[in-house]
């Protein structure tokens, strides 16, 4: 009989202790996801144009809020085969070719799954931000083109064959504005695709021969289109 009723007394007390455990553990899980407040990523697609991107993340105190910091950097020579059709032109064969970039972005995560899963997945966001790079570009030209010349106080243009070298700077700033989706295997490890369009505009000397721009090339000013992902880890 004694020991039912102390049973009966310690019953309470057991209870409250459990269910003050739960409360406990779920802030223990939210201090472990709070020490995951950074990343760093990189973008394996621009390896395949001699490029290098690397990309640091920061959540802000405001949750499904973060800002990205990107550093950019190419680099080529030899005639180059993607450099011509991506950045150059068929007209133009590339000698050498650096570059260096920032850009930063905003992102936003209207649906942002919350507590201790949050890790699992960042899910859908939107971001806007501003670019700057400047390339310098060293290139042989080749192709038709009319020369002009002197004859009897006339000027007169015929097309020759004509092979230089030339040398043009690039700079360029811009501005995108993404969605994207970003997953989370596990806790550390991040994967993060996005597509958007945007807008940049090129500044060089015009008084330098240089072909025709259009989209994805260095000289080229007007609404773009971006595509690509990110793989990367949570600091």
């Amino acid at each position: 009989m004694k020991r039912k009723r102390t049973a009966t007394t310690l019953f309470p007390f057991l209870l409250a202790a459990v269910c003050m455990l739960f409360p406990r553990k779920a802030g223990a899980q939210d201090e472990t996801e709070k020490t995951f407040r950074h990343s760093l990523a990189v973008q394996p697609l621009y390896w395949l144009n001699n490029g290098f991107r690397a990309d640091y993340e920061r959540e802000l105190e405001n949750p499904g809020h973060s800002l990205q910091l990107s550093a950019i950097g190419y680099y080529a020579e030899d005639g180059n085969s993607l450099w011509n059709a991506w950045m150059l032109s068929s007209e133009a064969l590339l000698k050498e070719a650096w570059g260096a970039g920032l850009e930063a972005n905003y992102k936003y995560f209207p649906f942002r799954i919350r507590g201790y899963s949050s890790f699992r997945s960042r899910g859908v966001y939107v971001s806007g931000g501003l670019s700057a790079a400047h390339f310098s570009v060293n290139y042989r030209t080749e192709g038709p083109r009319y020369v002009s010349y002197v004859e009897n106080g006339l000027t007169y243009y015929e097309p020759q064959w004509v092979e230089g070298e030339a040398k043009q700077y690039f700079n360029r700033i811009g501005t995108t504005f993404c969605a994207g989706i970003q997953n989370r295997p596990s806790k550390r490890f991040l994967i993060d695709g996005y597509i958007g369009i945007g807008y940049v505009y090129s500044f060089y000397d015009k008084d330098k021969y240089y072909p025709a721009s259009y989209s994805g090339k260095l000289s080229y000013r007007g609404l773009t289109l971006t595509a690509g992902f990110s793989v990367g880890f949570r600091l």
